[in-house]
């Protein structure tokens, strides 16, 4: 399936779609898509050529948008390997073919051999690099393949926190006019009605991965229910292949009062952040950390990291603590569980104040002016 709009001989950019190949998108596949999304919907005077599977949610409809050309890929039935054999050996000669003089990569990783199709990267964290001790060994050697070269030979990298562009002026000796920050958006959360349940709770959204501190958050929580043997702790994600186990999780995910929730849609999401009484993210490492928006968005008190990007896309809306004492996280969860009323009322209102700055079409905007600038280079 092929579906083109527009016309004229004005440049065209390639976006990336790798991010479409997800069944059970997380992170970085779901502000890849929203990227797009917000960047095809807007008025543009660039042509805009998309490679991406129409399998996955809302990629279909791109076909129908002005200027936009949707070229079926069919990821989803591809391989995680294939598909970076794809990125790396035929993105550029498709490009070039659709008439391409530039392309998008949203996901960290691009062509090591960009060849005669300049390349926007955006780069969501140094986790891979910075931390190889999270990751399996096979995969943390092929993301260095698939990301560092791409990545200094990049017209443009995009980070999306100023914890990461300085991590990158840091330790890839990457700075301007290369390096850029776009901070990622905040797509709304679907209406739902918060979940029911007798008890209160506290809820969690992380993958079963090392950084995202689940272990700790556990044993903090079980501090709690010595006072509290009602509480419960709800955690929503799966375990991730390219990571390291980690067996102190394990046993501790048995610990009564904990529900494993596993992979939610957007609306069971939306339903379980509305019903929490506290929202918790106690992450070791993060490039953005999207969930602290979204919980922020509908009047859920945070209580987050006081590491990484964590300060910096809370501001002064969430209660912090240190992720690696489970006893000041604990003390966080309970001030958080016991604020009065009106205190209570206070930080809600601004966690929603901060969301809302955090806006996909501003972000398109941004993106679009970058296009133009190295089109014209």
């Amino acid at each position: 399936m092929v579906a083109a709009r527009g016309a004229g001989m004005k440049p065209k950019v390639a976006l990336n779609g790798r991010f479409s190949r997800a069944h059970h998108p997380t992170g970085t596949q779901i502000a890849s898509f929203h990227l797009f999304d917000a960047i095809l919907r807007k008025p543009r005077d660039v042509d805009l050529v998309v490679f991406a599977d129409p399998g996955y949610p809302g990629v279909r409809e791109w076909a129908d948008l002005p200027r936009t050309q949707l070229v079926a890929t069919p990821f989803r039935g591809w391989t995680r390997t294939r598909c970076q054999i794809w990125e790396q050996l035929f993105f550029s000669d498709a490009a070039l073919h659709s008439g391409c003089r530039l392309g998008h990569h949203p996901m960290n990783t691009s062509p090591a051999i960009p060849g005669e199709v300049k390349s926007i990267v955006t780069l969501h964290d140094l986790n891979f690099l910075l931390h190889p001790e999270w990751y399996r060994t096979l995969f943390r050697l092929a993301y260095r393949w698939v990301a560092l070269p791409g990545l200094h030979r990049a017209s443009r990298v995009v980070v999306i926190s100023q914890y990461i562009r300085d991590q990158v002026k840091r330790h890839l000796s990457i700075g301007e006019p290369i390096l850029r920050m776009i901070p990622d958006g905040l797509p709304p959360l679907p209406k739902a009605e918060p979940v029911m349940c007798l008890s209160p709770y506290i809820f969690c959204v992380g993958s079963y991965q090392p950084h995202k501190n689940l272990a700790r958050l556990i044993q903090a929580f079980k501090k709690l229910r010595v006072e509290n043997p009602v509480l419960k702790l709800k955690i929503a994600g799966l375990p991730e292949k390219r990571f390291q186990q980690d067996r102190e999780l394990d046993p501790l995910l048995e610990t009564p009062g904990v529900e494993r929730l596993g992979y939610l849609t957007p609306e069971q999401l939306s339903a379980n952040y509305r019903g929490a009484s506290v929202f918790c993210f106690p992450s070791l490492e993060e490039g953005f950390g999207l969930p602290i928006l979204e919980a922020m968005s509908v009047g859920v008190v945070v209580v987050t990291s006081d590491a990484s990007c964590m300060p910096e896309t809370a501001g002064d809306a969430a209660i912090f603590v240190d992720p690696r004492n489970v006893d000041d996280m604990a003390l966080g969860l309970r001030t958080a569980l016991h604020l009065d009323p009106r205190a209570k009322e206070k930080l809600i209102q601004k966690g929603r104040d901060r969301a809302r700055l955090f806006c996909w079409g501003v972000v398109a905007l941004q993106y679009l002016d970058l296009y133009q600038e190295v089109l014209c280079e």
